[in-house]
């Protein structure tokens, strides 16, 4: 084993050593294995005539016992030299004229370049800390052999350390005096389990989105004209002429549909699977199937002859910003009668509503024009009786008059007006 007196460390140079400094550029070098992971940094200091560079810091760290994947250690220290290098730029009475990050893993560049794709939390924090401070053209490829970084992940003996370049630096930054940066295109693999799965999500974000939307909408007669529209247009179908009833019942089906895949995820999905629900879901009694890829309510009506949609309602929930607008367009197309007319009328316009009787008791009981027409009439409230009513007193000391007439009587021959008077005692 070699002496650790016989070790040489190169002695560290001031800019003023050789001459006037023209640049100072500042480069860290990052690695990870499964025995650690470490960071390297070194200043690189130009002058007319010569090139000088210098470790200035490093740190290593032994990897969790928790099984940890190489991706995700070699971005654990890509983190490590982005601290080190606010810390440096902190310290440092240098100016710094650029600054490079060097790394062998082309999937943690990938995972810095790349903004298409969502990763999961343990990736993209890291990723954001690192764009947060650094740019993404600062990041640069480097192969294995060349990284200093390497022996800080694997370790090195006393005599192996000695010929090494983990003091000096890999060799092109002294032998050029502008860094040859490696091109290097790091594409993300189309099994990378660090990439989310956004298939299903996106849809559901999307369908709820859109929902949002329509929410500030308070009549389903106004949003399913609007829906309708944004149809026409999407189909580039001319807009100038009226509205079909066949066009609005599409649109309208489409925002139950939409309606639906948030309410009814679930059984939705199971139903797709399946073509059934499970026994322990709130829909099993009511059957249900899909049809035209909106859920209907199954039964025995089907060997009838009334239409689809007589026989097998749309479902809908009883929550929700659709429900309640159904309800006010049906409550207002009869006039807002009671529960019951109410809820004939929804089954009738071919909708089926999870608990509709108490929906409807509870929106006719928020509804404004029934409470003020089914209000009771208010009676004015009497004052108290005044005190002459109320104490004793002698028989007519306080009376009460009322006037009462005029009565035609003949006298002779011609006929008078007469009035007559009442005096009422106010105390007996």
């Amino acid at each position: 084993m070699t002496n650790l007196k016989e070790i040489r460390i190169p002695r560290c140079y001031k800019p003023t050593d050789f001459g006037p400094v023209i640049r100072t550029e500042l480069h860290h070098f990052s690695d990870a294995s499964t025995d650690g992971y470490g960071v390297c940094s070194y200043l690189r200091f130009i002058s007319d005539d010569r090139i000088h560079c210098s470790l200035v810091v490093s740190k290593a760290r032994v990897s969790p016992t928790k099984v940890v994947t190489i991706p995700r250690l070699e971005l654990t220290a890509a983190v490590i030299a982005v601290k080190v290098s606010c810390k440096l730029k902190e310290e440092l009475q240098l100016k710094v004229d650029s600054e490079y990050f060097w790394c062998d893993s082309q999937i943690v560049l990938a995972y810095i370049s790349n903004d298409a794709k969502r990763f999961h939390v343990f990736v993209a924090n890291r990723v954001q800390y690192i764009r947060d401070h650094t740019r993404i053209d600062q990041w640069q490829y480097i192969s294995t052999k060349d990284n200093p970084a390497d022996h800080a992940s694997h370790g090195l003996g006393v005599s192996e350390l000695l010929t090494s370049n983990w003091f000096t630096g890999p060799e092109f930054l002294w032998s050029i005096s502008t860094v040859e940066k490696f091109v290097a295109e790091p594409q993300l693999m189309l099994d990378d389990p660090e990439v989310r799965a956004q298939v299903l999500s996106v849809q559901s974000e999307d369908s709820d989105d859109l929902l949002n939307r329509l929410s500030r909408y308070s009549s389903w007669d106004f949003l399913v004209r609007v829906v309708t529209r944004i149809r026409r247009l999407v189909h580039s179908s001319p807009g100038n002429k009226s509205l079909t009833v066949e066009e609005m019942n599409h649109a309208g089906l489409h925002v139950i549909r939409l309606f639906q895949e948030i309410a009814f995820k679930g059984d939705r999905q199971t139903l797709i699977k399946h073509g059934r629900v499970t026994s322990t879901s709130k829909l099993h009694t009511l059957d249900p199937y899909i049809d035209d890829d909106v859920i209907r309510v199954g039964g025995r009506l089907r060997r009838s002859s009334l239409s689809v949609s007589q026989k097998h309602p749309v479902l809908l929930s009883k929550d929700g910003h659709i429900t309640q607008l159904i309800v006010a367009h049906c409550h207002e197309q009869i006039c807002h009668q009671g529960r019951g007319q109410t809820l004939n009328q929804i089954r009738c316009q071919d909708y089926w509503i999870l608990g509709g009787s108490r929906v409807v008791a509870n929106f006719i009981r928020k509804c404004v024009h029934c409470r003020r027409l089914r209000r009771p009439a208010e009676d004015q409230k009497m004052a108290d009786l005044p005190r002459d009513r109320v104490e004793p007193s002698p028989p007519y000391s306080f009376c009460g008059m009322d006037c009462f007439g005029p009565f035609v009587v003949k006298h002779g021959r011609k006929e008078h007006k007469r009035y007559g008077l009442l005096f009422t005692c106010l105390c007996s």
